[in-house]
């Protein structure tokens, strides 16, 4: 009997490390969309001055688009949380968004480390039960 508690334990715990897994992976998709954009973001702040006196279009929503003239691109707005936006100097925001790449990048890092864990623990817990039903 008590070897049944044992093996049902260890499967309440197996399904519950598989549900934090699954929303591991979630949050890891979460930061590599935001480092992928914030990584764009440096890149277009460090050609700005190509874009200079350039035509450009700008998305709206709907497949919209508008063209304008990038005359004098010397202020960003940048979003700083929250649904906060700020005005900041082309040097400013390019460093504002570095540093938040690195952020970013330190939370995948500790997703990725937790990833690995549970897969240790999910990977053990499975031949832990498969043992025991096969007794």
């Amino acid at each position: 009997m008590a070897e049944n508690d044992d093996l049902e334990q260890m499967r309440y715990l197996y399904n519950s490390y598989l549900r934090e897994y699954e929303v591991v992976n979630g949050e890891l998709q979460n930061f590599f969309v935001v480092s992928s954009a914030f990584e764009r973001n440096v890149e277009a702040l460090s050609k700005l001055d190509i874009i200079q006196n350039a035509n450009l279009l700008v998305g709206l929503e709907g497949g919209t688009f508008i063209e304008v003239n990038a005359s004098n691109v010397s202020k960003v707005i940048a979003n700083v949380g929250a649904g906060y936006m700020v005005e900041k100097s082309v040097p400013d925001a390019r460093s504002f968004v570095e540093k938040n790449t690195g952020k970013v990048q330190d939370s995948i890092n500790k997703l990725m480390a937790q990833k690995s864990k549970l897969e240790k623990e999910i990977l053990d817990l499975s031949f832990k039960i498969n043992s025991m039903q096969q007794q």
